[in-house]
């Protein structure tokens, strides 16, 4: 495994005893440690002890790609949303397709994890069509954790609604925040809740300050599992601007947890409208309230939903057929360069 000089999966890999090796990369786009990881990558894959070399996310991908094909090592792609989705300047999204476009021909194989997310690979041709496999993310059962106190404490006193996110512009969690006082107005004894941590921390603090809603409205911390907050929410709430499939959205199905979220990317690929949960517009304050009303008011439909999400996880979305699938596209690459 090689990644970032900061990961949190770095302390279970070590746990597990798999050897992992820090990069000199990150967010930012610096040519001088992304030149050095590509060397190293490349003498990486070029040692022979490696059948094939599978690349997760955008940047990674552009360093990584290329290290492996250098190297002579088959290369497994998985974007987990391709760099030209979602709003951005005209300039940098023509500039993120032209070096997908780019690699793509270096490129075994792509994995992505919806439908849409492939449609959107063929609408910008990117990628061959008999490369681009479509292996849905996967997420663990929900299992059962000691409780926040301070989220359990807030969520006790109503029905309760929460987003789990990290909280950046791609999550729109400040649409969540705008929808609060109509949720309110409707169902005034509701309690709201973001947990997670991120940049817009503060400035969605000061939202929700500014609207008036700071007691019924609280922010929390993240702490994993996922299922640690879910157990203590009626709904679950995601009013993403862009997605490719959301895996939070796949850990509330598996906790039977009914979700309200946008209609965006592989998302309605997860959620059932109407069966599991409610797709709402994205940006759209008013329809996401629309929609935490609708089920604030129905407790038998939102029990219906429980038990129909959990159903749904049990059947589409486990580990193992991940898993099962991820193997398959590698067994591919191999061949196919064979």
């Amino acid at each position: 495994m090689a990644g970032p000089v900061e990961s949190a999966i770095y302390p279970a890999l070590e746990e597990a005893g798999v050897p992992f090796e820090r990069l000199p990369i990150g967010r930012a786009l610096r040519p001088g440690p992304y030149a050095r990881a590509t060397t190293t990558l490349r003498r990486r894959a070029a040692t022979g002890h490696y059948d094939v070399v599978h690349v997760h996310s955008s940047k990674a991908g552009a360093i990584a790609r290329p290290a492996a094909r250098l190297g002579g090592t088959p290369v497994v792609y998985t974007p987990h949303c391709f760099p030209f989705i979602g709003p951005q300047r005209a300039r940098r999204k023509l500039l993120a397709t032209a070096a997908e476009r780019a690699l793509a021909p270096i490129t075994d194989a792509f994995i992505c994890v919806s439908d849409d997310e492939r449609r959107e690979a063929l609408d910008s041709r990117v990628g061959n069509p008999q490369r681009l496999h479509v292996v849905r993310n996967g997420s663990a059962p929900c299992r059962p954790v000691e409780a926040d106190g301070e989220l359990a404490a807030h969520t006790a006193r109503g029905p309760s609604v929460g987003a789990i996110a990290v909280l950046r512009p791609q999550k729109a969690i400040d649409v969540f925040v705008r929808a609060a006082p109509a949720i309110l107005e409707a169902v005034p004894e509701a309690r709201l809740a973001v947990i997670g941590d991120g940049e817009l921390r503060d400035e969605l603090e000061q939202l929700a300050q500014r609207l008036g809603i700071g007691e019924s409205l609280r922010f929390f911390g993240f702490t994993p599992p996922a299922s640690r907050a879910l157990a203590q929410l009626d709904l679950f709430v995601l009013p993403s601007l862009w997605e490719a499939f959301p895996i939070s959205v796949l850990e509330a199905l598996a906790c039977g947890v009914p979700q309200v979220a946008s209609d965006v990317g592989g998302t309605r690929e997860a959620l059932v409208h109407g069966e599991t949960g409610l797709l709402c517009a994205p940006g759209d304050p008013a329809s996401l309230a629309a929609a935490v009303i609708e089920l604030l008011r129905d407790d038998e439909r939102r029990e219906k939903m429980s038990s129909a999400s959990k159903e749904r996880h049990h059947q589409r979305f486990e580990l193992d057929r991940m898993i099962g699938a991820t193997a398959s596209v590698y067994e591919k690459a191999v061949s196919r360069r064979r």
